[in-house]
């Protein structure tokens, strides 16, 4: 199976592109990779080289690989989108993948901000509502970007529960927040749901002092890759949870400032630590 990913490029760390290639590449898929933008790193360190790419160069690429053959592609794959016009492009792409493959799915990581606020330009969080997060399927909110889908504040894990719901009823079959700030309830972990028509289940993890840059991308791939692979709900987010925590526990223990996803390979494919995932009402 194929997956096509269009997200950011970065020359040195793992975010975007480079925190979901190898890891879908390690789970058994084939991927096309698609750009965004070429940046010698990601902004966390506020300074950096590199530019977006043009809007008609993606374009291009995504109908270049359209034209060798999307019959085998089962899902799209994006991350951060910076405007609407990037989103048309993206939305552009999963009407190639479907027209190919009627069956593909999408996988959106619905990026806007975190817990210090929005990142994104003025208007593009309700682009993400109204334009994007409709047609997903598989969908990767965490708790600052709920709360903006569901227009209010969530406090707490059946709070977020049910706006995980809400945000279902707009279109995802699938929404897993893949953090919740709930550190009067949960001070030393990092609670995580995921809901579908089936049942909703939580898991958590330890929480750590590392950098957590692109650690949201590649739960996302992970959690995709599984679920493409046949994993239930609560398998696919066990696997997702443990091989990222896994990943950063290394990074931790090496005392890096980029994700160590390269010396911790091993904890995609085959996490070293189980994560205890429990039904939730």
């Amino acid at each position: 199976m194929d997956i096509l990913t269009i997200q950011s490029h970065v020359a040195r760390g793992h975010v975007g592109l480079d925190a979901a290639v190898l890891p879908l590449q390690l789970l058994g898929f084939e991927v096309d990779a698609i750009p965004t933008v070429v940046f010698s790193n990601h902004l966390g360190w506020g300074a950096f080289k590199g530019r977006p790419l043009d809007l008609d160069w993606i374009r291009d690429v995504v109908d270049g690989v359209a034209a060798r053959g999307l019959e085998r592609c089962c899902c799209l794959l994006t991350g951060y989108i910076g405007g609407p016009e990037l989103g048309e492009v993206v939305l552009h792409a999963l009407d190639a993948v479907r027209a190919a493959n009627p069956r593909a799915l999408y996988a959106c990581d619905p990026v806007m901000g975190n817990e210090d606020g929005f990142f994104v330009k003025p208007g593009v969080p309700e682009y993400l509502r109204d334009h994007i997060v409709p047609r997903a399927d598989l969908l990767f909110p965490n708790h600052m970007e709920l709360e903006f889908l569901v227009g209010r504040p969530v406090r707490g894990v059946a709070a977020a529960l049910e706006a995980a719901r809400e945000v279902r009823a707009m279109g995802p079959e699938t929404v897993v927040v893949t953090s919740l700030e709930a550190r009067d309830d949960y001070p030393e972990t990092i609670p995580v749901i995921a809901v579908d028509g089936k049942g909703a289940w939580q898991a958590s993890v330890p929480r750590l002092d590392v950098p957590v840059d692109g650690a949201g991308d590649l739960m996302a791939a992970v959690f995709t890759g599984a679920t493409l692979a046949g994993e239930p709900l609560e398998g696919a987010l066990a696997h997702a949870l443990a091989a990222t925590h896994g990943v950063l526990r290394h990074t931790a223990e090496l005392g890096v400032s980029e994700m160590a996803l390269v010396a911790a390979q091993g904890e995609i494919a085959g996490p070293s630590l189980a994560v205890a995932v429990t039904p939730l009402g």
